[in-house]
């Protein structure tokens, strides 16, 4: 399971919680904070809000408040791992969460010209600060989130330990009056993100929004969606296109026979009308990068065409495998196409079936019906 936060509209440490209470039960999370000695007793409050901007409809968000009963005072970074490292939680979830607080020592000492031992933290050394960061890692925990991604981060008045914790991050500059994202937010997804660049796609289980205290221009919201990652394959392809309207079709056959020969992955011939009403033929070729240069030359030499565009995209294919299946027809290859383990796409391998329609004197799709009937046994699940 793979999670998300889209941190573009703020980020603070309530607002990563209130979007993971909309994702968990909370009471269970609950129960884990009670082998923690906090310093002060506490409350959590969970609130619905609506965000609306403008003319668009209201965003539905959770509010996470935590209520701390008597006087608070700054602790210093020892203190608060003593917190954890006496608490009943496990060794694996102590670390994640003494890990934030890691993310936050080692800003603040860089920008204090501090050493971590002589640092002494108010707001986020705060029992409602440790709690936040503690119903974060635990939530996380809950929903089996093995691995986290995020946007760039939306900021504006950030503090200066936010800044550091921000270094060699992406980020999007806000021109708001008040603080979007707070030492505290960033630190936990600081410390729990692979990545704010390249996000796997993912199948949806749930998401949630979290809201910070303040109505502004942008809707201060945080979006958190967790699932299953799509599991495919991911590469580079090179696009070659050409368009020609003196060309004579009858070695469109031969020109496709060399472009494949040379490495092409696919290639598509479109008609279409360009100046002077001619018709024209738009060729579109995929390749390998590595093969470009090939493609381009026999384009040149084998067209009419006085220039050609190229250019490089990503492309998602699907994990893949071959195999032989019994029919009343004989043995037929077919391509299966997993995603996440489980089969989507059956395809007869087509030159074996137009020759077992010839050989048999039948209609080709009565060969492939025939296929796809046979294919009713394959497992489904747990391909890959």
């Amino acid at each position: 399971m793979i999670g998300f936060f889209d941190i573009r509209n703020g980020c603070a440490g309530d607002m990563v919680c209130a979007a993971l209470a909309g994702c968990v039960d909370i009471e269970e999370i609950k129960k884990q904070l009670e082998k923690i000695s906090f310093p002060s007793k506490y409350e959590i409050e969970i609130r619905k809000t609506t965000r609306t901007i403008g003319f668009f409809h209201g965003i539905k968000a959770n509010q996470f408040i935590v209520h701390v009963k008597g006087k608070e005072q700054k602790r210093s970074y020892s203190e608060i791992i003593k917190v954890f490292e006496k608490s009943g939680l496990s060794r694996v979830i102590r670390n994640k969460i003494i890990r934030v607080f890691d993310v936050i020592a080692r800003a603040e000492s860089k920008v204090h010209n501090e050493s971590i031992a002589q640092l002494h933290f108010h707001a986020v050394g705060q029992t409602d600060a440790l709690v936040e960061i503690s119903f974060a890692i635990l939530a996380l925990e809950k929903l089996c989130i093995k691995r986290v991604f995020s946007s760039p981060a939306g900021i504006s008045n950030a503090a200066p330990a936010t800044m550091e914790m921000l270094s060699g991050v992406p980020v999007i500059i806000r021109n708001i009056p008040f603080e979007t994202a707070t030492p505290t937010g960033i630190a936990i997804i600081r410390a729990i993100t692979e990545s704010f660049n390249d996000t796997p796609v993912i199948i949806p289980d749930g998401h949630c929004y979290g809201a910070g205290t303040i109505d502004a221009s942008i809707p201060n919201t945080l979006h958190f969606i967790y699932g299953k990652e799509f599991n495919t394959l991911k590469d580079r392809v090179s696009v070659i296109e050409t368009s020609v309207d003196d060309i004579n079709p009858v070695i469109f056959e031969y020109l496709i026979d060399r472009l494949y020969q040379s490495g092409a992955l696919e290639v598509c011939f479109f008609t279409g009308i360009t100046k002077k009403s001619r018709p024209i033929f738009w060729i579109r070729v995929l390749c390998e990068p590595v093969v470009k240069e090939s493609i381009i030359q026999q384009l040149f030499r084998e067209t009419t065409t006085l220039g050609i565009r190229y250019r490089e995209e990503q492309r998602i294919v699907l994990a893949r495998s071959q195999e032989k299946i019994r029919t009343r027809y004989g043995d037929i290859s077919v391509k299966i196409g997993y995603i996440s383990g489980d089969t989507v796409n059956i395809m007869p391998e087509y030159e074996e079936c137009k020759k077992v329609a010839q050989e048999k004197k039948i209609p080709i799709k009565k060969v492939i019906e025939e296929v796809l009937k046979s294919t009713n046994g394959i497992n489904r699940k747990n391909r890959l």
